[in-house]
């Protein structure tokens, strides 16, 4: 008996076709796996700055607002106010006496000081947010801003701010702000 004993090694056409065509489909999903995974990154990463720059706005803003004066002489906003709300922001003597504003120019939260007490030597206005962050809503309301009324100075004030990304993110925030001082007759 003389017959061929010899065992093939190697693989089929077939079996090579099927092996390439598993190969690239794992790689191919593996691939989309890691690209999404990487977009989720990128927008965890932008709403993380948004964030950031929204706590340190309202911290600075809510800072400057607890330790707000009384204008006693009229100055500033009318005599023995506290506050008063302004063309799209919010004006009133800082604790360091001098008249400031917070107010919205464009998508801009900006802030500007006076060298005195009075309203009429404002410095050039310097922004709060950067430039890739846009603020589409900025309002205040005040509440006891009055020496004649019996309530403490209160502030409330309300922010639509986003990021300016190819996928925007938005986040609208509400705080409320009593002044430190005591609103009493002097």
């Amino acid at each position: 008996m003389t017959g061929d004993n010899s065992i093939k090694n190697g693989f089929t056409l077939i079996e090579l076709l099927v092996a390439v065509t598993i190969f690239s489909v794992v790689i191919t999903s593996f691939f989309g796996l890691f690209s999404s995974a990487f977009q989720e990154q990128r927008k965890n990463l932008n709403l993380q700055y948004l964030l950031q720059n929204t706590s340190y706005s309202t911290e600075y803003i809510s800072r400057a607002l607890r330790m707000a004066r009384k204008d006693l002489f009229g100055d500033c906003i009318s005599a023995g106010h506290n506050f008063a709300v302004i063309a799209n922001g919010i004006r009133f003597l800082n604790y360091d006496r001098k008249c400031q504003e917070f107010f919205l120019e464009g998508e801009t939260l900006k802030v500007r000081k006076s060298t005195d007490e009075s309203s009429s030597n404002f410095g050039s206005p310097e922004p709060v947010t950067p430039q890739n962050i846009g603020i589409d809503n900025l309002r205040f309301e005040i509440s006891g801003e009055s020496q004649l009324d019996t309530l403490q100075p209160k502030v409330t004030f309300m922010l639509d701010i986003r990021n300016k990304t190819p996928e925007p993110q938005t986040l609208s925030i509400q705080t409320s702000i009593s002044q430190r001082e005591l609103d009493v007759q002097k």
